[in-house]
């Protein structure tokens, strides 16, 4: 799963297998669609080869599982791992006939998923939702070979995505200040933005047992489709999503209204490509963790 909205999680296991999963099963076509300059440079960098065994965390649809799945054929395999049933069900219908390539339905935080069984822990947009991440990466860095290496992307601050920003700004001047989305009290508490701070980043991985951490800047453009459809999309996603169904069908309208000025800017050649911000981020297990 790769959320980018906050919405409010106090149980994410709760959370993904209900109203959280649902959503992002009706929109995980277009999610996928928008990532589709960020996946490949991911993929990339990841550089996952025949014969390796691979951990997918937060595998969301499976895109990249079976993408990882095809890198590491014939003798390797990939484990995709995600808290929710609802997505994971979508991924085995549309992936579960690729025969490398397995799902479990766990948290990865706190699941047993072995000793060092993997080469390369990867994932995308799927590691910011841990309720105690030291913890979390502590376990995903013990299911790693010891030559093995970890890569994930994460989001960096949402001011700096100005394709999420930028509309969001407007619907809530439009919405009042009555409906703004209250920020969490810890701007680092599980959600899409909890890993903006390199710093922290990289005190968790140090704490979690991982040395040789890089934290890479990604600028990409989000590729969020024609004006509606991005439109649509950020109203169903997006931090503004929970304020909607409480207002008039006039103040809705108006709220398109403005979300489509913030969007026109970012139009090319008829398709919202709007600036987007994430880190790349590579380590491996200390020699010296156990």
């Amino acid at each position: 799963m790769s959320d980018a909205s906050n919405p409010p999680i106090n149980d994410g296991h709760i959370y993904w297998n209900g109203e959280g999963g649902e959503i992002w099963v009706r929109n995980m076509d277009r999610s996928e669609a928008n990532f589709a300059s960020l996946t490949p440079r991911l993929l990339a960098h990841a550089a996952a080869r025949p014969g390796e065994r691979v951990l997918d965390v937060g595998c969301g649809g499976g895109q990249t599982s079976r993408a990882l799945a095809q890198a590491v054929s014939p003798n390797g395999a990939v484990l995709a791992v995600d808290i929710s049933e609802p997505i994971l069900r979508v991924a085995r219908q549309r992936h579960g006939a690729v025969a490398n390539l397995a799902f479990l339905q766990a948290d990865a935080g706190n699941a047993d998923l072995g000793t060092a069984c993997f080469d390369l822990l990867f994932s995308r947009f799927g590691v910011m939702f841990f309720a105690d991440p030291v913890a979390a990466f502590r376990n995903l860095r013990r299911s790693l070979t010891p030559g093995g290496r970890m890569v994930f992307l994460c989001w960096r601050a949402m001011a700096e995505n100005a394709w999420m920003a930028a509309p969001t700004a407007a619907a809530v001047a439009a919405l009042g200040e009555e409906h703004r989305p209250a920020p969490p009290a810890d701007p680092r508490a599980p959600g899409p933005f909890a890993f903006a701070d390199a710093d922290y980043v990289r005190g968790i991985l140090r704490h979690a047992g991982f040395d040789r951490v890089a934290i890479d800047p990604l600028d990409e453009p989000m590729h969020l489709g024609d004006i509606d459809t991005a439109i649509g999309y950020l109203k169903n996603m997006g931090p503004i999503s929970q304020a909607l169904p409480k207002v008039s069908a006039d103040r809705q309208q108006e709220v398109d209204a403005v979300m489509r000025d913030a969007l026109s800017r970012y139009r090319v050649n008829g398709e919202v490509r709007a600036p987007s911000a994430t880190w790349i981020v590579t380590g491996q297990p200390e020699p010296s963790a156990s």
